[in-house]
Parts: C-alpha cells; structure tokens; sequence
C-alpha cells in the first residue's frame, strides 16, 4: 500500500509546489466588491498574501478584515469554488520577514478605501496588495510599483462602493500586478 503513496508524493514534489517563506499567493475570491476589482484589474485574483513560515504550520500573512497571520487552510477556505491560488515566488530572499511582518504589520486595521499610506489611531491602514509590497521592498525594489488607480471600469458601481468620494488617480497596487513573470516564478497551483 505504501508504493501507492510514493509516486503521488513524487509527483507533488515534482510540480514545485513546497511552499517557501516569501511565496505569493494570489487567490480568487467571490463577493461583490472582488469582481469589481477583478474586471478592474483585468485579473482573476482580488486578493494576495505570503508565506511568513513554514517551521510547522505553513503561516500566512494578509490584510483581511484585519492585518493578521493565519494558517493555510484558513487562507485558502476563502478561495472562490472551483478555482486555484496560485503561487508565485520571488527571485529574491526574504530572511526574517515574518519578523517584519510580527514587528511592523500585525493586527493593523485594513484599509477599505485602498488609499496608499492611510492613517488611524492604530497607526496604518492597510490592504491585501499594499502588505505584500511593503513586506517585498525592504529585501529588493524588483517588485511592481505603485500606480495611479483608475477606476474606470464599471465606474458607478465604485462611486457607489466610495459613497461618491472614489480615489481616482491615487496611488495603489493590486493583487493582479503581482502575477508577473517579469518580477516573480510560478511555481504552480494550490
């Protein structure tokens, strides 16, 4: 019984998906305002995270209702059915970024008007992609950049989203801008 186990083994090994301390997970979820940001974005991910550990259980982090740590099966319980997270890894290391993250990030508020560099009592706010470029940048600039947001497909549906004050033109990041070859490998599906 156990060389049926072997090859499946094997094969999970063979495809590259032993998740590393930085990996990007881009994921697809299901609401409303995440098919917003996919048409937006032109992208099947609206939301990302990264693996700060995987001593024992894989730990990632995220800006999901809170800026927090949890563990894989939690991230992943979100993922839109019948779709995949895909992962991506840098070409970069990232020693010590869930100290980083421990030190700099936790339990900071998430930012739901996606502004770059907002501000409240906690300190920041911030959103899924904005933490995934913050915790990159101190190990290399190799990573998208920040760019004037648009919002212009289905624009009455993002005012409404704003209450009328929409952030055009203000400094962001998506999770889509993180899916690409020029910055990162895919290392496979989970």
């Amino acid at each position: 019984m156990l060389k049926l186990f072997i090859p499946i083994i094997l094969c999970f090994s063979a495809m590259g998906l032993e998740l590393k301390t930085g990996d990007i997970l881009l994921q697809p979820l299901h609401c409303r305002l995440c098919n917003l940001i996919e048409a937006e974005t032109n992208s099947i991910y609206s939301h990302i995270g990264i693996v700060i550990d995987t001593s024992d259980e894989i730990q990632v982090a995220e800006a999901f209702i809170k800026v927090r740590s949890v563990s894989l099966d939690e991230f992943m319980s979100k993922t839109q059915k019948r779709l995949k997270v895909k992962v991506v890894r840098p070409r970069f290391s990232t020693p010590n970024i869930k100290e980083l993250f421990l030190n700099k990030f936790n339990n900071l508020s998430y930012d739901s008007d996606f502004l770059w560099g907002n501000i409240n009592e906690k300190g920041e706010m911030i959103y899924c992609s904005e933490l995934i470029y913050k915790l990159l940048t101190p190990y290399s600039y190799n990573v998208p950049e920040p760019a004037p947001m648009r919002y212009n497909v289905n624009p009455k549906l993002w005012d409404k989203f704003f209450k009328g004050n929409t952030p055009r033109g203000k400094l962001g990041i998506s999770p889509g801008m993180f899916d690409s070859e020029m910055f990162f490998d895919e290392i496979g599906e989970i």
